[in-house]
């Protein structure tokens, strides 16, 4: 059906065949040389097991999330040579590989069409024919979207604790999205897996990433897929590490230059999103600032046009964003503190092998996790200011709004006093009407008639005594069957026992 076609054509484009992703392999060698190649993942295991021989480091990343599939590719990376006997990660846990989560900027609309076109073919009924026939091809597909703020920590980073939960069905709200350099775009998490071996291979895994660094073009450039961005070094940090970690190269020692390769890649992603390289953008920390001031600005306007339950829940929605990155920078600079103690025994061990960087302008390994480190940690002070401000201009909310009510109870207090009186009035004035009206009738002279008095009263008399004992009884039903349950219960020989 034409339907299916083309729903089968979009999810190739936004969902595509795993055997069609695209794995970049960068290439290193001692003398300066660097190359760089796309193959598809169907085509990886050659890769994966040997390399030119002018080649000392080979670091293949494969656009793959959490789930089978990723573990599967990282067995048969780890199984081709054996563990060494010296392991250089030991405080940090990570062995012979990491798991960490790394932020980056999304186009909210591109995720969202993700999003939806997996919701729809993957309960589709033929959905065991899409893509190569494949009928475990949805439970491999959905590690490819990322996980919301909201969705909770995939990692630990310490013991690989890692959760797959189904993808959520709709995206959330995000206040971040508000600040004008961040209109359309959502803020998410990507789970990273690094590993390597000792004969010169670096393995990454993570679903497809955003813009890992901020600039004045990002509103423009999120709307392109995520492989477009992986390719440019203005948008991806793995791409940027890529093309500036050449000098490196200059490293007699085979195994100096993997250590410092992977603590380089860490340090790089663990601070993503960042707007070092633009400057024009501000940083996440930063652009919570006037929304938390346009929010405050909105206190009077909210409670004048009854707008308080919407903008309490912009608010706590703010508030909920401000707490998960505040939590993600706390395991972010935990895990940094034990891979400092990692980087300086490797820089012990370089000295041992009496191995140093040629370059003196570059960075050790303990200076970029001394960098990154500092950086997380403003953004994990200032973070609690701005949530402190935002809980301060909440109480203020409430405080004014139990003042308001407070005023509109006096007012509704007055109000029934006023009722109060007119009631009084017509209850003075009630048996006054009913016997001028009754003493002025004259059923004497009305013709054609020869009722009584006594009819009156007979008719009126039951009608009046029927309405009054009805209301009554419907008024204070729950009252006069408690008083006679209570009644039936003190009555000798009932039968009936006491309930305490």
């Amino acid at each position: 059906m034409p339907f299916q076609e083309r729903a089968r054509g979009l999810g190739n484009f936004l969902l595509p065949p795993r055997s069609k992703l695209m794995v970049t392999i960068c290439d290193y060698g001692i003398t300066g040389r660097q190359e760089e190649i796309s193959v598809p993942l169907g085509q990886i295991e050659q890769h994966l097991t040997e390399k030119p021989g002018w080649v000392a480091l080979r670091w293949i990343h494969v656009p793959v999330g959490l789930g089978w599939l990723q573990s599967s590719i990282e067995d048969v990376f780890l199984n081709i040579n054996p563990t060494p006997e010296h392991q250089p990660f030991v405080h940090t846990k990570g062995g012979l590989g990491f798991s960490i989560e790394v932020l980056n900027i999304r186009d909210r609309q591109y995720l969202q069409d993700q999003l939806d076109i997996f919701n729809l073919l993957s309960n589709a009924a033929w959905r065991a024919f899409h893509m190569s026939g494949r009928s475990g091809f949805w439970d491999t597909v959905h590690s490819d979207l990322p996980r919301q703020l909201g969705e909770g920590t995939q990692s630990s980073f310490f013991d690989s604790d890692i959760t797959m939960n189904p993808p959520a069905a709709r995206l959330e709200e995000q206040l971040l999205s508000q600040h004008p350099r961040y209109k359309g775009t959502l803020l998410v998490r990507n789970p990273l897996r690094l590993s390597y071996r000792p004969d010169g291979f670096i393995l990454t895994l993570s679903p497809p990433m955003g813009v890992h660094h901020l600039h004045t073009s990002m509103l423009d450039d999120a709307t392109l897929p995520p492989a477009v961005h992986d390719s440019l070094s203005d948008y991806s940090a793995l791409q940027a590490i890529r093309q500036e970690l050449a000098w490196l190269t200059s490293l007699r020692s085979l195994e100096v230059f993997m250590k410092r390769f992977m603590v380089w890649i860490i340090t790089e992603l663990i601070v993503s999103p960042h707007g070092f390289r633009s400057g024009n953008i501000p940083e996440i920390r930063d652009a919570y600032r006037p929304i938390v001031r346009d929010l405050k600005s909105r206190r009077p306007l909210g409670l004048k046009h009854l707008g308080t339950v919407d903008l309490v829940r912009k608010y706590v929605t703010c508030l909920d964003e401000i707490s998960q990155i505040h939590d993600i920078c706390h395991q972010h600079l935990r895990f940094l503190s034990k891979l400092m103690l990692d980087c300086k025994s490797i820089e012990r061990y370089a000295a041992d092998q009496e191995e140093s960087v040629e370059y003196e302008e570059e960075e050790s390994s303990t200076d970029r996790v001394s960098f990154a480190t500092g950086f997380l940690q403003e953004t994990y002070d200032q973070l609690p200011l701005i949530s402190k401000d935002l809980r301060s201009s909440l109480d203020v909310i409430f405080q004014l709004k139990t003042i308001e009510q407070n005023e509109l109870a006096i007012l509704a207090e007055s109000n029934n006093k006023a009722i109060l009186a007119f009631t009084i009035v017509t209850i003075i004035f009630l048996p006054l009407s009913f016997f001028s009206g009754y003493f002025g009738m004259n059923l004497q002279g009305v013709v054609n008639t020869e009722r009584t008095e006594r009819y009156f009263w007979a008719v009126c008399g039951t009608a009046t005594v029927c309405v009054v004992s009805a209301t009554i009884i419907f008024g204070f039903k729950d009252r006069l069957y408690r008083w006679l349950w209570t009644s039936r219960i003190q009555c000798p020989g009932s039968g009936v026992e006491p309930d305490y």
